[in-house]
């Protein structure tokens, strides 16, 4: 008897070891490091440093948030190092210092903005490096460079926000729609590229371009162009400015009590700073509007005060700051382009096989790229992002007020349109496209009221 248990443990043994055997093993995870470096590169020196410190304090808050959170989760919480660089405004000098970046500290991807975006697109090209743009209006997604992403809107799409704004105000107004427009711009590359795009675009919808006037941002007084404006006696103004020559601009409006229907459309981050708003009274900018590409009533959002903490801790500025905004936003949507390469790779089962995973340097770059090409967010996505307060949030939509995220064929965000909000009682409420608007925004004023009135 005891020889018969004998053999049959002997059976049972040689059975479980040959079953064993022909199980397939269990993939080995990757030996993923604690963290990676990504790179960024702005004007921290030059004429453009107060974008530049925006833009680098938004990317900065948003890894060290991300960090906290988790990290990169499928990949075993591994964290982002992001290292700064400062081109002082020099298209040369952020080009050597995107060649630095990728080849000795040998970054995952680059971000970085205009004036220079065109600059580190071409090095990160070059190289098959990722290059996250949050901040551009130069045609930089119609050079067929496949490893530039923007993620915000290009010049045709801002110009085509703008000029629904115009006509759907005045429609839910129950007025006609607009048939005349002047426009001031700063002639610039941003300038250029979004008036341009507004002229074609403004023309197609039956609003005529009367007159234009160029603005040096340096000038003491647009007293001329104000005037040319005047004698035109258009519907509407359509402007581009940046901060200082805004300020003067609407301040000079408002002494000569230059008076426009339709309204004062302005693009640019000169009426989206902080900055114009705490330099002139509210009659000055009352009843304007403005072409937004971060969320101008964001302190009403529950996660306001948890990334404005992290702003403050740095610069005396509001986290919603266009620049601000936009660097924090891209920083995540990284972030789900790399959560999605574990996914699309072989080492999950059941997934099909698009990518061979490797934390290999050039092959995570490429794969990166891969990821960011199929990013497709939607507000159903929320639930797995927690606020310490329990509260769902998903920092890729969230932040700009996106529905939905994919990048298209180009690089370019498919569903980045901006907002175009009308100042009433001092808040800038979101009004076109109507879905951004707030439970308690009020209806659009027009006309006008007149200065007597304000």
């Amino acid at each position: 008897m005891k020889r018969f248990i004998v053999l049959l443990l002997v059976v049972v043994l040689v059975t479980s070891l040959i079953v064993t055997g022909c199980r397939p093993k269990p993939p080995e995870r990757p030996d993923y490091p604690d963290e990676m470096p990504c790179g960024m590169i702005v004007d921290l020196s030059g004429p453009y440093s107060e974008m530049g410190l925006r833009l680098s304090t938004g990317a900065e808050v948003a890894v060290e948030q991300m960090n906290d959170w988790g990290g990169i989760r499928n990949m075993y919480s591994m964290q982002l190092d992001l290292i700064v660089a400062d081109d002082g405004g020099s298209a040369a000098q952020a080009a050597a210092e995107a060649e630095r970046l990728i080849t000795e500290e040998e970054v995952i991807f680059l971000i970085g903005a205009w004036p220079t975006a065109t600059a580190i697109a071409e090095v990160a090209e070059q190289y098959e490096v990722p290059f996250i743009c949050p901040l551009d209006m130069e045609p930089i997604t119609d050079q067929g460079l496949a490893y530039t992403f923007r993620t915000t809107a290009g010049a045709e799409a801002a110009a085509a926000q703008i000029v629904a704004g115009m006509t759907e105000s005045a429609a839910e107004a129950g007025l006609p729609a607009p048939e005349s427009c002047f426009v001031m711009y700063v002639p610039d590359d941003q300038g250029n590229a979004v008036v341009g795009a507004f002229k074609e675009q403004a023309e197609a919808s039956g609003i005529d371009i009367v007159g234009e006037e160029t603005i040096d941002p340096a000038a003491a007084s647009f007293a001329a162009q104000l005037a040319a404006a005047e004698a035109a006696s258009p519907d509407l103004l359509f402007t581009c400015n940046y901060t200082g020559d805004a300020i003067v601009l609407y301040q000079e409006m408002m002494a000569r009590e230059s008076y426009f229907p339709y309204g004062v459309y302005s693009w640019g981050w000169g009426t989206a700073d902080p900055v114009f708003y705490e330099s002139l009274p509210l009659e000055a900018y009352e009843y304007g509007f403005v072409y937004e590409a971060a969320d101008p009533v964001a302190q009403d959002r529950s996660y306001y005060e948890w990334i404005d903490d992290g702003v403050r801790a740095r610069i005396d500025e509001d986290w919603n700051t266009p620049e601000i905004a936009t660097a924090y936003h891209a920083v995540w949507l990284v972030k789900e382009a790399l959560e999605r390469m574990v996914e699309l790779g072989a080492s999950l089962p059941g997934q099909s096989v698009e990518i061979e995973f490797s934390l290999e340097l050039d092959k995570f770059r490429n794969n990166l790229r891969l990821a960011l090409t199929k990013l497709d967010l939607s507000r159903a996505l929320v639930e797995k992002v927690q606020l310490p307060d329990g509260s769902p949030f998903l920092p890729a939509l969230h932040v700009l007020r996106f529905e939905q995220f994919a990048f298209d064929e180009n690089g370019q965000s498919k569903y980045a349109t901006g907002i175009i909000s009308q100042n009433v009682d001092g808040t800038r409420w979101p009004l076109y496209p109507t879905g951004k608007r707030v439970s308690d925004s009020p209806s659009v004023v027009l006309p006008i009221p007149p200065w007597s009135e304000r």
